[in-house]
């Protein structure tokens, strides 16, 4: 085989992909037939996509789906080991229940126990004194200070161990704080320990098995709805007077064969999309037979209004043999 056989397919084709290769800055107004229309280039996404993420830790009991099954919003997609997570709060509950016993029983305790020796023996020596002073062998100065001596053991007795016993509840309550919180916790991840589908679509990307332990915040599965899909497409800054939102567009999808569908703009975004480098325009077409996927690449022809029309007209008057004008964004 000759090389040149092989250099001119060649050739042509990267010909061919190069005059395709436009940049995003530039798109295209065309004419026909004395009718003045936009064309954009743009790209089909699904009109939700959505990760269903793991709440809470846990070994995996049951996975009830797999790649590209349909589920609706709410179905159960795994369900999680709930025996630990069980154990784990009727073994806090236990804990939390003892050391409420053990303040309660603290507090009691301190509360009936009494110094009485020390009362009584305070009292006695009090009693002596105040029978010496009514037979004159004392002064009053000295028997106040066996009445203080009184009052204080009184006192003592009163408030004796009440500090550390106060220093004793603070920590035991502070312990049965922290297990409270724990529980708490624990019967949320009961209550979330499943998972279940957060939209309708279909399932991509599923990543768990039965028997796997999975952590917190861990991506399970896509969820891809594209029973509608939203065409976003690109268009250069100098066009945004003549694209209006309720703006009538035909879409041509380039499926095998090429499908076309005509509707409205939903949404005009002014302002710079990353992926298009250019403002973006968006339509929601729905998927009759699900033949458009992510991806698919268009090409969508933007009605003008009478006064867009005559408007952008200019552009043509140069040279009436011109169908296609560049319109350069300022970017």
């Amino acid at each position: 085989m000759k090389l040149s056989h092989i250099f001119l397919p060649f050739l042509l084709t990267f010909l061919f992909f190069s005059g395709c290769a436009k940049s995003n800055a530039e798109k295209q107004v065309e004419k026909k037939d004395d009718n003045v229309s936009i064309r954009i280039e743009g790209s089909t996404f699904a009109s939700q996509t959505q990760m269903l993420i793991s709440s809470v830790p846990g070994y995996v009991k049951n996975v009830f789906v797999k790649d590209g099954d349909r589920v609706n919003k709410g179905d159960l997609i795994f369900t999680l080991d709930k025996e630990l997570i069980q154990l784990d709060i009727d073994t806090l509950k236990e804990d939390i229940a003892s050391l409420e016993r053990i303040r309660n029983h603290k507090t009691a305790r301190t509360k009936g126990e009494k110094n009485i020796p020390a009362i009584n023996l305070a009292a006695i020596e009090l009693r002596k004194i105040a029978y010496l002073k009514s037979k004159g062998y004392i002064h009053s100065f000295e028997e106040n200070q066996f009445k203080k001596n009184y009052i204080n053991a009184i006192y003592d007795n009163s408030n004796s161990g009440v500090q550390d016993n106060y220093e004793r509840n603070q920590n035991v309550g502070r312990d049965i704080a922290r297990k409270r919180a724990k529980l708490k916790k624990l019967q949320y991840n009961l209550e979330h320990a499943d998972g279940h589908a957060p939209i309708s679509g279909y399932i991509t990307k599923l990543n768990v098995n039965i028997r796997e332990h999975i952590q917190e915040n861990q991506k399970i599965c896509k969820i891809v709805d594209i029973d509608t899909v939203v065409v976003r497409a690109g268009f250069a800054t100098g066009l945004l007077p003549y694209i209006k939102k309720g703006g009538e567009v035909e879409i041509t999808f380039m499926t095998v064969p090429s499908y076309k569908v005509k509707t409205k703009i939903t949404k005009v975004n002014p302002m710079v999309d990353n992926d298009f480098n250019n403002m973006t325009i968006e339509m929601k077409v729905p998927n009759n037979n699900y033949i458009l996927q992510e991806g698919t690449r268009t090409l969508v022809h933007v009605a003008l209004s009478e006064k867009g029309q005559e408007s952008i007209k200019e552009y043509f008057r140069q040279n009436d043999k011109d169908r296609i004008v560049q319109i350069s964004s300022e970017i």
